[in-house]
């Protein structure tokens, strides 16, 4: 084991999308920039995103589409209840167009995805929640478009090298310490740092604390917290700082980081996801119903849902709705949210018969038999089922508003199912407070000088344990304050050094 010592004027830590925008915007300041990533490739989380959250682009412009970055402002000020930094939220949505523009001359290949064509049926006339997704093409050959850019700027990456700590003297961020996969310590010492390293995900704990539930499953992710503990160290608060919840899944199906043209992960190719992706009865694992099915048509709305049952519910099918399903003779649009739902035929009988001997389904030949052998309370559960067959019968859901259309399923002919479903979470967002310009604040909301961040492990942009539900939010906010983040570290320097001289 050996120590190493290296000089720059910038340190990026993280090769995501924050890590990548900011070393460019740096290096196009004319600085010389050093990237370590603990992957030994670029992409980080951001490469298993889908899209950008942009507004008033030239793709929307060409689209025929006449959006307002005022209109989006207040639209995510008022999802966030005013409780995100306005300034920074401004800041943010009004930088979107051009630095989507800004990276596609980097190498990135961005198609608009109109908002008819939104995957997220609940979207379909909101341009703003629907149109705003901007997807990334070819994504191998776009990120290494992107990393030759970098590296023909002059940009040096790093890989197999992980954060360890920052260092610090007179106040002032200093550079940082690291470790390579061969055991070597490096001493880095630069005039400013960008943290890039995408929140804590792969902290299972934490999450399960932050997010008070056990029961959340992750797409699995590198990002373990070493940047977000190390700015706490040196001074910053962590202030809103969660688990990217995303859809639900059913229980122990396969979670792969794969990615298509549409879909930001594939979970599972059991045709079983065409239950769990419309809208039939769903309960807590006491028994009660507690939501609006149809927000399986918004993949947040979902995973929120989910999340208010402690990240854990049933869904609850009938043989009948089995054989119909089995007979291709759904009527029921089938939700595209999240991953999506496997196509094709089955025997989702044979399907159902199946997830029970895995443990993850409950049958029974009476409905007080499922609910014995799911662990529900029989009285409620039999109340439930009873209150939602007359809502479907009626046509007229009185408890929970549900549209008429999706009011197709009683719960009647037995034997009947139950069926695990559990939040899914794509990593962590939200994180240490900021101001506009993406420089970490302590806790009298003076800027740590020299410390930067944004992406994952920025706090502000949205409001805590919820993810607003813009299609791609999460992907351009990490470009967005990466690239700002890079910028405003460059200014730093310059600054310093005409204050010394």
């Amino acid at each position: 084991m050996t120590t190493k010592t290296m000089n720059t004027d910038v340190l990026v830590a993280g090769t995501g999308g924050t890590g990548l925008a900011a070393a460019y915007a740096a290096v196009e300041k004319g600085l010389k920039v050093l990237v370590i990533e603990k992957q030994p490739q670029i992409g980080g989380n951001t490469k298993i995103s889908s899209g950008f959250f942009a507004i008033n682009s030239k793709e929307q412009q060409a689209a025929g589409m006449h959006m307002s970055t005022k209109e989006a402002i207040a639209e995510l000020a008022s999802y966030n209840h005013y409780l995100s930094n306005g300034a920074l939220l401004a800041r943010i949505v009004n930088s979107s167009a051009d630095t989507l523009a800004w990276l596609e001359g980097m190498g990135m290949e961005i198609k608009l995805n109109p908002t008819a064509n939104t995957t997220q049926f609940a979207h379909r006339d909101n341009d703003y929640r629907g149109g705003s997704y901007h997807m990334y093409q070819h994504k191998d050959e776009s990120y290494q478009r992107v990393q030759k850019t970098l590296e023909d700027a002059g940009v040096q990456f790093q890989f197999n090298t992980t954060l360890t700590d920052l260092t610090m003297a007179d106040g002032k961020v200093t550079g940082a310490t690291a470790t390579t996969a061969d055991g070597d310590d490096l001493i880095i010492k630069a005039q400013a740092v960008v943290v890039a390293t995408g929140g804590y995900g792969a902290d299972a704990k934490k999450v399960a604390k932050t997010m008070h539930t056990p029961n959340l499953r992750t797409l699995g992710v590198p990002n373990a917290g070493e940047g977000m503990s190390a700015m706490v160290k040196a001074g910053a608060t962590d202030i809103d700082s969660h688990a990217l919840i995303h859809a639900a899944q059913l229980a122990k199906s396969k979670v792969t980081q794969k990615t298509s043209a549409k879909h930001l992960a594939g979970f599972s190719s059991n045709a079983l996801t065409q239950l769990l992706l419309t809208p039939q009865l769903w309960v807590n694992m006491k028994g009660l119903r507690f939501t609006n099915e149809d927000v399986v048509y918004d993949t947040v709305e979902w995973a929120n849902a989910a999340w208010s049952q402690g990240g854990k519910y049933l869904f609850i099918v009938d043989q009948a709705t089995l054989d119909t399903f089995t007979a291709d003779q759904n009527s029921e649009e089938v939700s595209q949210a999240g991953p999506g739902a496997a196509t094709g035929r089955g025997d989702f009988t044979k399907l159902a018969e199946e997830a029970v001997k895995g443990e993850t389904a409950f049958k029974g030949n009476t409905l007080a038999e499922l609910a014995h052998n799911a662990g529900l309370d029989t009285a409620t559960f039999e109340k439930t089922v009873q209150a939602y067959n007359e809502a479907i019968h009626a046509k007229d859901d009185t408890e929970y508003s549900k549209s008429e259309k999706s009011l197709a399923y009683s719960v009647e002919n037995g034997p009947f199912y139950a069926f695990i479903s559990q939040a899914a979470y794509l990593g962590t967002v939200g994180g240490v407070r900021v101001d506009e310009n993406l420089a970490v604040l302590d806790d009298n909301f003076k800027p740590i000088p020299g410390l930067y961040t944004g992406g994952a492990n920025a706090g502000g942009y949205y409001e805590g344990h919820s993810y607003p539900a813009y299609e791609g939010l999460a992907s351009g906010f990490t470009w967005t304050s990466g690239r700002i983040a890079g910028t405003s570290a460059a200014d730093y320097i310059k600054n310093e050094a005409t204050v010394t001289n």
